[in-house]
């Protein structure tokens, strides 16, 4: 029993023993764990710092070998004779090739032009724009006329301001407007060239028709144009016969006045339809035309056609003055309304006769219209059939107060 315990005793130093030895050896072990990893991190950074100075010793070290051997080289290859004579053959074929044509110029010739035509439309739109001799386009001007052209009372002035549009469109038409009544007419814009007219300035041939008047106007004036599309444009016409008649316009849009009736639009199915009759005498002829539209809307025309021989001027003459307006029926009369010289209301007494075919305008005198379509409104329209029935032959006699 005593050797056992000895044995024991013994086997539990030798444990303990061992136990403290294994436990530095894992301390030590750990500590040359750690200082492996510095030395291999140490020696990693000195590996690439190695590394890149070799690499550049190594560029260096070709960069020098490669230029020292080249110059070598050439100074081995070529002496100062060699390169003499190569040189002179180089030269000596330059001087024997033909030499290199020069290309034309084309650019500039061709942005000169370019340039001259862009300087002349410049050119061309700054005259016509601030000196240009245009006189189409719509002129308004304002005249004084007696006030019988409108309604008056006691307490207004003896005369009014009436506001005229001229309208030179193109094919030398002339069309004179104030409020809703329109002339006809025509122009000849021109130089100045025979006697009694400014030689060299312009002039202008007005022949046309007073859409208040009726009175047909055919005369020369001379045309003064001044100012510009900015500042405004005025046309002063001065009558060359008579220096005292002078027209100043100013260039202006167009306006359309603004008509109203009275009271509600009431219908005639009887009256609606286009109505002509004519009356002749001294050499001319009238022809007029009534133009009744449902939607309650009225346009009369009047055509004077005034034959050489009364004309004055040894030619046919036609003016036609238009008028637009409104309507209603109101028991038995054609109530008119429109704009000539000034607010206007007309009323015309009529009656439907000849199944639908005559409108007679009733009064002091009666005047038959005869409805577009029939064979009396046919011959009246027609200028080279003569009156053949009696509807037409006593349209054509009639004269008419208006």
């Amino acid at each position: 029993m005593d050797d056992n315990k000895e044995i024991l005793s013994a086997a539990e130093e030798a444990a303990e023993e061992v136990n403290t030895k294994v436990g530095e050896s894992a301390d030590e072990a750990n500590e040359a764990a750690e200082k492996t990893v510095d030395a291999a991190e140490t020696t990693a950074e000195a590996v690439d710092n190695a590394a890149e100075t070799t690499a550049e010793a190594v560029d260096a070290d070709n960069q020098a070998g490669v230029t020292e051997e080249t110059l070598n080289n050439f100074s081995d290859s070529y002496s100062s004779n060699e390169i003499s004579d190569e040189l002179k053959e180089v030269q000596d074929n330059a001087e024997s090739m033909p030499a290199p044509k020069k290309k034309k110029k084309l650019m500039a010739p061709i942005i000169v032009s370019i340039c001259i035509v862009v300087v002349a439309a410049v050119v061309a739109l700054v005259l016509t724009v601030f000196f240009g001799k245009n006189i189409e386009g719509s002129w308004y001007y304002e005249q004084e006329v007696q006030t019988s052209y409108a309604e008056s009372t006691s307490d207004e002035p003896p005369a009014m301001k009436i506001g005229y549009w001229f309208i030179f469109e193109g094919n030398n038409k002339l069309t004179v407007k104030s409020g809703s009544a329109s002339g006809s007419g025509s122009f000849t814009f021109r130089t100045g060239s025979v006697e009694g007219e400014p030689i060299g300035e312009p002039v202008v041939d007005l022949n046309f028709i007073d859409p208040l008047s009726n009175q047909p106007i055919n005369s020369t004036f001379k045309a003064d144009i001044s100012g510009n599309i900015f500042t405004g444009q005025k046309l002063t016409l001065t009558s060359i016969q008579n220096a005292e008649l002078k027209i100043e316009l100013e260039k202006k849009n167009h306006e359309a006045p603004e008509i109203k009736r009275n009271g509600d639009f009431v219908a005639d199915k009887q009256t609606e339809g286009k109505w002509v009759n004519s009356q002749s005498g001294y050499g001319v002829t009238y022809v007029s035309v009534y133009d009744i539209k449902s939607d309650g809307t009225i346009t009369i025309s009047d055509t004077q056609k005034i034959s050489s021989q009364f004309s004055g001027t040894g030619k046919d003459l036609e003016y036609t003055v238009t008028i637009e307006g409104l309507y209603t029926c109101n028991k038995g009369k054609l109530e008119i309304y429109y704009d000539r010289g000034g607010t206007q209301k007309a009323e015309i007494p009529y009656q439907i006769k000849e199944k639908g075919n005559v409108l007679t305008i009733t009064g002091a005198q009666e005047i038959n219209f005869y409805k577009v379509g029939s064979a009396s409104a046919d011959e009246i329209l027609n200028p080279t059939t003569q009156p053949s029935t009696e509807a037409a032959t006593e349209a054509a006699a009639q004269s008419t107060t208006k």
